[in-house]
């Protein structure tokens, strides 16, 4: 049975999803801007090895930038809303 608390929480993960989506396109966005026509990175079809590389061009070509990081944020603030949301659904008793 859905409650108040579980309902927020889903909330809260769908949320910090989405954002993190954002600025993962914009990380794409801003290394494909520096590289040439035919090494940029798609957009679509992420995997490790895929992220990984966006990870390393981002950090090579913005020292100091904070998309990053940002992004890793709001993944890790995904996870952590969708184990909470466990306790209210009952995963725990």
């Amino acid at each position: 049975m859905l409650n108040l608390p579980a309902i927020v929480l889903f909330c809260l993960a769908c949320s910090c999803a989405i954002m993190s989506s954002f600025f993962l396109w914009q990380e794409i966005g801003e290394v494909n801007r520096k590289l040439p026509d035919g090494e940029q990175i798609s957009y679509w079809g992420m995997h490790p090895a895929k992220m990984e590389k966006i990870k390393s061009e981002y950090k090579h070509l913005y020292p100091s930038g904070k998309i990053d990081l940002m992004r890793r944020i709001l993944q890790y603030a995904t996870l952590a809303f969708a184990f909470l949301l466990l306790i209210p659904l009952g995963f725990f008793k």
